[in-house]
């Protein structure tokens, strides 16, 4: 299991009910159980995944943390296999982990924290328009990351154990040169 925040991410896909259909939740969660990127999308398409691994690599980057060695691990979705994603990954330097088969306990955390977010904050979304629910959502992630404390991290917050391991320097740091807007 990963040691330090930046060593590995978990990313999965949920469907949410809107009141014009299905809508698609992309998360992705750093070992830590920091929430570093999400998307809501109106398709199963790879572009709802690929902002929310947008999204997860700024983060990383925001914080200094050097994600060539990160590990994303994924279910064999199409969309975690799309050219367009792993060419991302591939770019980033990122090593790729998929499940060898479709069983989700070979993706547990992901799908935990699906079902956290799911049926703790999104459980009466069907009347609600698409905009709604990306409030919802955000609303959700934000709690999650900032306000909900977790029996693993020691009942403190993931924002709380982030701070924590940033100031003690166990984060997988980027080299001087190589954080945004320097390289």
């Amino acid at each position: 299991m990963a040691q330090r925040f930046g060593e590995l991410a978990v990313a999965d896909i949920t469907y949410v009910a809107t009141s014009t259909g299905w809508a698609y939740r992309s998360l992705l969660m750093d070992a830590s159980r920091m929430i570093v990127g999400y998307k809501l999308y109106s398709t199963l398409e790879t572009a709802g995944p690929l902002a929310a691994l947008g999204d997860a690599i700024c983060f990383y980057q925001k914080h200094g943390v050097d994600i060539r060695s990160l590990i994303h691990h994924s279910d064999r979705g199409i969309q975690y296999c799309s050219n367009a994603y792993v060419d991302v990954l591939l770019s980033e330097k990122v090593q790729i982990s998929m499940t060898q088969t479709g069983d989700p306990l070979h993706n547990a955390m992901a799908e935990r924290l699906n079902n956290t977010i799911k049926n703790g904050w999104l459980f009466d979304c069907e009347g609600k328009s698409f905009e709604e629910v990306e409030c919802l959502i955000h609303k959700a992630v934000r709690v999650y990351n900032n306000d909900r404390p977790h029996q693993a991290l020691g009942m403190r917050t993931p924002r709380q154990a982030l701070q924590e391991t940033l100031l003690s320097g166990r984060a997988v740091k980027e080299p001087i040169g190589r954080r945004a807007g320097t390289a």
